[in-house]
């Protein structure tokens, strides 16, 4: 990371702090096609250097950017923001997917700028009893907890009642016999805990809602919008009863300036594509690509993928099961070997 790329950052972020009157920490998780990063317990420590180097202080700002992850991880990250804040805010210049919704969920305030993006929380669940990928029978195929749901909701819909017992052992038999009764148990404990999760967050910062209140907007996050695909705008997250605040036009300018320095340095328009890296040389080519950051001005952690790729000779290189070299990279086979992966203190 070069020295220009500290210094510009660092002012927007003390713009930022200067703005809000708030001190920030940014959590991105990029989304590179090919090469993308994700919501994880990793990052929870990396978060303490920063946290301590700020202090206890009235009020902490998440400046946040990520496609989703780990839905276990926003519960442990939040409650340790809290620890050296009063209010908690979470600022969103685009995408705060999945469990980045849930972060969200979890903070006094959203302050949203006009690209922001939430989306349900309805996870998928993978584990080693999950049905076997037909593309690819190394993999597992995940399961979303909300198809096994409306499942149960299309057999009531041809007629099977609730209470009779006979037919809907009968589905249930149905459904056991093309997938694992121990993967629709994991589906069921992640239905369970999802929801209460999502209560809890909610539960964190004053004022305290409703019971019936906070359950319409669990139900909507998971069930309601019927897709995980369903991009929530930050008016549509206030109406569903969020504390959205809207940026105003300069917030949302410094924001999305912000953002597009951290997309210009993890490269996310830009996909990890290894046969035209190294198309036109015969040598190695080393690579590092920063995947994820936590950062506040004047300290940077990154996490990092660093290795080589080179050309291998036609035949010489197997490709996994499924997977297929477009027409015009045929003659182009590689090999990519990674052989550092984690987090890096940058400064």
């Amino acid at each position: 990371m070069s020295t220009q790329n500290n210094s510009k950052r660092d002012g927007l972020l003390l713009a930022i702090e200067e703005r809000l009157n708030t001190k920030v920490i940014a959590y991105l998780t990029g989304d590179r096609p090919n090469l993308a990063a994700q919501i994880s317990a990793d990052a929870i420590p990396k978060f303490r250097r920063h946290l301590e180097a700020i202090g206890e202080v009235e009020s902490i700002s998440l400046f946040l950017y990520t496609r989703g992850g780990d839905t276990n991880v926003p519960w442990r990250l939040i409650n340790l923001l809290r620890e050296y804040c009063t209010k908690l805010s979470v600022l969103v210049p685009f995408r705060a997917h999945s469990a980045g919704t849930l972060i969200c969920m979890g903070a006094d305030e959203v302050i949203a700028g006009k690209m922001a993006e939430l989306t349900s929380i309805d996870p998928s669940v993978a584990n080693p009893f999950n049905p076997p990928d037909p593309t690819n029978p190394m993999a597992r195929v995940p399961i979303s907890v909300e198809d096994v749901n409306a499942f149960k909701e299309l057999a009531r819909r041809f007629g099977i009642k609730e209470d009779d017992t006979e037919r809907n052992g009968e589905v249930f038999l149905a459904l056991v016999s093309k997938v694992e009764p121990l993967a629709l148990g994991n589906v069921e404990r992640t239905h369970n805990q999802i929801r209460k999760l999502a209560a809890d967050l909610l539960s964190l910062h004053p004022p305290r809602l409703p019971e019936n209140r906070m359950k319409e907007i669990v139900e909507m996050l998971t069930v309601g919008l019927f897709s995980h695909s369903h991009v929530i705008s930050r008016k549509e997250a206030k109406g569903i009863g969020l504390n959205i605040q809207l940026a105003n036009k300069e917030m949302d300018t410094i924001l999305w300036n912000l953002f597009d320095d951290y997309s210009g340095e993890m490269e996310l328009d830009k996909p990890f594509n290894a046969p035209q890296l190294v198309a036109g040389q015969t040598a190695p080519l080393r690579v590092t690509a920063k995947r994820a950051f936590v950062e506040s001005i004047g300290k940077t952690d990154a996490f990092v993928s660093e290795g080589t790729i080179s050309r291998v000779p036609p035949g010489g290189f197997q490709l996994p099961p499924g997977m297929q070299v477009p027409p015009q990279l045929a003659q182009v086979q590689v090999a990519v070997q990674f052989d550092f992966e984690g987090w890096k203190v940058i400064r």
